[in-house]
């Protein structure tokens, strides 16, 4: 059983990592926060580290008169998962910004 997870978390992560899981997932996140916003998102990868870090390259986020609200370079930034699935917080042990 052990096995059969650690297999399925391995593919899970080959899949984030992959160039179309990439396509899916980028669209999705972007989707998602464009229709929340009603603004612009662009995000080239996305994608969770071999050390469990999220990886955002060349982010870009508009205001809702068309101006650049920010543009990254490389953001990664250390989630604790545990509080985000259990609660709902966010908390972030890690932040490297580059490029802002």
């Amino acid at each position: 059983m052990l096995g059969v997870i650690l297999a399925l978390a391995f593919i899970l992560i080959l899949f984030i990592r992959s160039p179309w899981g990439q396509g899916i997932v980028v669209d999705k996140a972007t989707n998602y926060v464009s229709g929340k916003t009603g603004t612009e998102v662009s995000i080239k990868r996305l994608f969770i580290t071999f050390s469990g870090n999220i990886y955002l390259e060349d982010l870009y986020l508009e205001d809702t008169n068309g101006d650049t609200l920010v543009y990254s370079k490389n953001l990664e930034a250390g989630v604790a998962f545990a509080p985000l699935l259990t609660t709902g917080n966010i908390n972030v042990t890690k932040l490297d910004w580059e490029g802002v």
